[in-house]
């Protein structure tokens, strides 16, 4: 009967061990899924404000070029005075919002590139956890079946049969 408990105890710390790594092993497949899924996104970001700052900068040129021809259209002068310094102020204005798109854009795939290196660490901290859980499983199983068998019970204190 003392060897079914032993044979109990040290299947049920086989099984535990194999359950804390098969968890750990789910845990780190999705971490990695989760870091790549990051990383493409990082990189759809930049893709997104690169495209974002070419349109910004193709209607700025085109607002500009309205501008001109208006001007010409109606003969005001546009290289001195208040029409040239409304044209330089528009293209002042059209650099910023194209250098402020392309700056949120990185910031955000930024974001994204830390987010997927916190996942692909934490990939893998959670395969060491599973390797470290399933170990301890074994041994505190094993050091519970060795009790049994060699007679200390299951508290570790000498049996008195």
């Amino acid at each position: 009967m003392a060897m079914v408990a032993v044979a109990a105890t040290a299947a049920a710390a086989a099984i535990s061990a194999v359950g804390a790594v098969r968890s750990a092993q789910a845990q780190s497949a999705a971490a990695d899924y989760n870091s790549k899924v990051a990383s493409l996104n990082a990189q759809a970001a930049t893709q997104q404000g690169e495209a974002a700052a070419e349109a910004q900068q193709r209607d700025s040129q085109r607002r500009i070029g309205t501008a001109l021809a208006s001007y010409g259209a109606s003969g005001v002068e546009t290289d001195t005075g208040s029409p040239a310094d409304v044209l330089s102020q528009s293209a002042r204005d059209a650099t910023l919002d194209n250098l402020t798109i392309k700056y949120n854009a990185k910031m955000r795939a930024m974001g994204y590139q830390m987010q997927s290196n916190l996942d692909s660490a934490n990939a893998s901290n959670s395969a060491s956890a599973g390797v470290l859980s399933g170990t301890a499983a074994l041994l505190s199983g094993g050091s519970s079946a060795y009790r049994m068998y060699s007679g200390g019970g299951a508290t570790g204190t000498p049996s008195l049969a």
